[in-house]
């Protein structure tokens, strides 16, 4: 009882974190922003170390990378912007070699057509919005591949094996793709108030989803 009432008073923080940080990103309350992103993650890792009966140190640098991307992400600065963007670049490579640790097998012709897709809406997104004078360009290209791939497994593992860790995934990728597009429309197209809450709302179900997926795998 004692474990699930832990488990129980973390994600209802987590999840009041990130409700109160919407809230923060509409109204533009920068104080209580820059307070409450940084927070998202360590409170996602006191969801995981308390819900997982086993743990994956893994996950939990691939979270370190969250947490600095997050970070600096928080500044404008194309320089902020391009460590963010690496971050979240070293975030995505530890995810994925986190996947091929805990969940299916992995096939390499399931995920190369699962991630084309991505691909081409990715690769027309930068050609659109990126300029080649961006400090961030290439990082960008780096990132979006690795996002496409990322997406290419969760979709490819899902198509092979409908079960409940790969329905997390396939969650947990399909969001992380809706947060890459609002990232890239608002840091290098247009930029609209309303993205910030709703990136800061997918951004919270996305993790959640991946530690649930998680979590199935362990058990």
């Amino acid at each position: 009882m004692k474990r699930n009432f832990k488990i129980m008073v973390f994600t209802s923080l987590f999840f009041a974190i990130t409700i109160v940080l919407i809230i923060a990103e509409y109204y533009k309350f920068k104080d209580f922003v820059f307070l409450l992103k940084p927070l998202l993650i360590p409170s996602l890792c006191l969801v995981y170390i308390t819900t997982s009966t086993k743990k994956s140190t893994w996950y939990l640098v691939a979270l370190f990378f969250a947490f600095l991307s997050n970070v600096f992400l928080l500044y404008s600065d194309s320089q902020f912007l391009l460590y963010g963007i690496l971050a979240f670049l070293i975030y995505r490579l530890v995810s994925i070699y986190v996947i091929i640790r805990n969940g299916d097998s992995v096939y390499l012709v399931p995920i190369v057509l699962a991630s084309i897709p991505f691909l081409f809406i990715f690769s027309y997104l930068i050609y659109i919005m990126v300029s080649p004078d961006n400090p961030s360009f290439y990082a960008t290209i780096i990132n979006d591949v690795i996002i496409s791939i990322f997406c290419g497994i969760g979709l490819s593992n899902y198509v092979m094996n409908d079960n409940k860790q790969n329905s997390w995934l396939l969650i947990s990728t399909l969001l992380f793709t809706f947060l890459v597009i609002l990232f890239m429309f608002d840091k290098f197209y247009l930029s609209f108030q309303i993205f910030k809450p709703i990136s800061a709302l997918v951004f919270s179900l996305a993790h959640y989803a991946f530690l649930m997926f998680m979590v199935e795998a362990k058990n």
